[in-house]
């Protein structure tokens, strides 16, 4: 493996194919399609430390490159000649879509629930609502688990698309949020946390959620790798929450 150095940009193409296939999008893209899909047998695939690249064929995510030179030649893309033999010769092309995965984390991704969360107190018998809030850190740890549920949607997905930063089309935004509101209620009962102290316990909720939310990422080849609930609104003037409070208190006096 050779170390990557700069290429000059007359020699991305040569009699109209790329001879050099090289990441040519920005810090904040998740998912780049090289914009060049017939390459010469010998080209250079250049892979940039924490990115991998991928061949896509028909549908299917085939050889898969991490950080690194290298010199495309058949022996290198075992998956990609089962679907046809790829030429012999140095001046034979192929056709095959590259794409780009980026591997660094996104930190500091800020979420908040768009509505109350209903839940069923057992203790005191009463239904109360919550709102929560917090940031979580996300990575990709399967390229082609992302790319087979993506693939189609377009050549190239930002972090604002995935994750709805700004103005982004937000494809997780809205699952994580529901995921969040399914499984915060849960959580807390099966924790066993009183809704009264509930933010003297807010790591061990961040956790459990946290484990939830991965099952179903998976599926996407996606992790979070830190998620923080930061806060948990209680309806301080809701007549149930009131009550709430008075039958602990209470509670505490006859202990």
């Amino acid at each position: 493996m050779q170390k990557t150095v700069p290429i000059k940009s007359e020699e991305i193409k040569k009699d109209g194919l790329a001879s050099i296939i090289k990441y040519e999008g920005d810090n904040d893209t998740l998912v780049w399609k090289h914009p060049i899909e017939d390459f010469n047998y010998g080209s250079q695939l250049i892979v940039h430390e924490s990115q991998e690249a991928v061949f896509f064929k028909d549908g299917q995510a085939l050889d898969l490159f991490g950080a690194g030179r290298y010199t495309v030649e058949t022996q290198q893309l075992p998956m990609l000649e089962k679907i046809y033999n790829l030429p012999t010769d140095t001046e034979g092309t192929f056709h095959s879509e590259v794409y780009y995965i980026n591997l660094t984390v996104v930190m500091g991704v800020k979420w908040g629930t768009d509505s109350k969360i209903r839940m069923f107190d057992p203790a005191s018998g009463l239904h109360i609502e919550l709102g929560a809030s917090g940031e979580f850190n996300i990575r990709v740890t399967n390229s082609r688990k992302l790319l087979l549920k993506l693939i189609g949607t377009t050549g190239s997905l930002k972090q604002s698309d995935i994750l709805g930063i700004g103005n982004g089309k937000s494809y997780f935004r809205a699952m994580i949020m529901t995921q969040v509101k399914t499984y915060l209620a849960q959580s807390i009962k099966a924790c066993g946390i009183n809704i009264l102290e509930i933010d003297e316990n807010l790591i061990i909720l961040s956790t459990e959620l946290k484990e939830q939310l991965n099952r179903y990422l998976a599926d996407y080849g996606l992790e979070m790798t830190e998620f923080f609930v930061s806060s948990v609104l209680t309806p301080d003037d809701d007549p149930n929450f009131k009550r709430m409070k008075q039958q602990y208190a209470e509670q505490y006096l006859l202990v």
